[in-house]
C-alpha cells in the first residue's frame, strides 16, 4: 500500500530505510526507559529488598569484593546481591543493556550512556621481593625501574594500560621479562625474584605473603581512579546506592 512505511529492512539484502534511521534513536530510548520500569519494578516496596546485579573488573575485584558482600549481607539481609565479575569492557555492554545495576571499575570510561562516580585514587607502588632485596630504599626514582626485569600486565586490563601509559609518558625503556594476564601471576613471579612491577595499594594492604617489599616513587606519583559506572538514564535504587558507599568505606586504603 502507498501510505505504508518501512522502517527496518527484513533481510540482510535490504538496508535500513531513512525513516527507520529517523526513528532509530526514539526506539533506542523507548528501550532504554522499558529497561528502567524493569529495574524499578524489581525493587520491592520495602527499598531494603529486592535484587542488586553488580560488576567488578579482576584488577579490583580482589581486594574489595569479598568485605563488600558480607558487609551487603549484613546490612542487608533481606536483599539479594549478584556479583559478575569481568573486564572494564564487558561490564560497560551489561551496564547498557541492563544486565547490571552497577559496576566497580576504574576511569576512564568513553561511553555516553555510562555516568561514572568517582570514589577513591589509587596510587601504584613498586613491588619488588624481599628474597633478592634488589632495591632497599623505601622509594625510587621512575628512571631506575629501566635498571631492573619488569612484570608486566596485560593490557586487556584497564590497569595494564594506565602503568603502560605512565611509563610511556616517563620516556621509559623497561625491560619486560613476562606478560601475564593475571595480577596474582604479577605478584607470584614478583615475590620469586623473576623482577619489579608497579602494583595498586591494595595489593599491598592485603598481600600476608610478607615475601614483597612495596616502595613508592619518589619523583611521581601514579594513581588510577576507582569509580562506580551506572546507566545515565536509569534511577539508582537505594539498594545500589548504598552498595556504593559500603565499596567506598570497604576499599582498603
Amino acid at each position: 500500500r502507498p501510505d505504508e512505511v518501512t522502517l527496518i529492512a527484513v533481510t540482510k539484502a535490504r538496508p535500513v530505510s531513512d525513516a527507520g534511521r529517523a526513528l532509530l534513536p526514539r526506539a533506542t530510548s523507548i528501550l532504554a526507559e522499558l529497561q528502567n520500569i524493569k529495574h524499578s519494578m524489581n525493587q520491592e516496596a520495602d527499598s531494603s529488598r529486592g535484587m542488586l546485579t553488580v560488576g567488578f573488573i579482576p584488577t579490583i575485584a580482589p581486594f574489595v569484593l569479598p568485605r563488600v558482600i558480607k558487609r551487603f549481607s549484613l546490612d542487608f539481609p533481606h536483599a539479594r546481591l549478584v556479583v559478575h565479575e569481568d573486564l572494564t569492557e564487558t561490564l560497560v555492554r551489561n551496564l547498557v543493556d541492563g544486565k547490571l545495576d552497577v559496576g566497580i571499575t576504574s576511569t576512564p570510561i568513553h561511553n555516553r550512556l555510562i555516568r561514572t562516580q568517582e570514589l577513591l585514587s589509587e596510587p601504584f607502588l613498586v613491588a619488588s621481593s624481599k628474597k633478592n632485596d634488589i632495591i632497599t630504599r623505601a622509594s625510587i626514582l621512575v628512571k631506575e625501574l629501566d635498571d631492573f626485569p619488569f612484570i608486566a600486565l596485560s593490557e586487556i586490563h584497564c590497569l595494564g594500560e594506565q602503568v603502560q601509559s605512565f611509563c610511556y609518558q616517563q620516556h621509559l625503556e623497561l625491560k619486560i621479562v613476562c606478560h601475564t594476564s593475571q595480577l596474582t601471576t604479577v605478584q607470584n613471579c614478583v615475590a620469586m625474584g623473576l623482577g619489579v612491577s608497579l602494583v595498586p595499594k591494595a595489593l599491598a594492604l592485603s598481600d600476608a605473603s610478607k615475601q614483597i617489599t612495596y616502595h613508592s616513587l619518589s619523583d611521581a606519583a601514579p594513581q588510577r581512579k576507582i569509580a562506580a559506572a551506572t546507566h545515565v538514564e536509569r534511577t539508582q535504587s537505594f539498594l545500589a546506592k548504598r552498595f556504593i558507599e559500603i565499596v567506598r568505606e570497604e576499599y582498603p586504603s
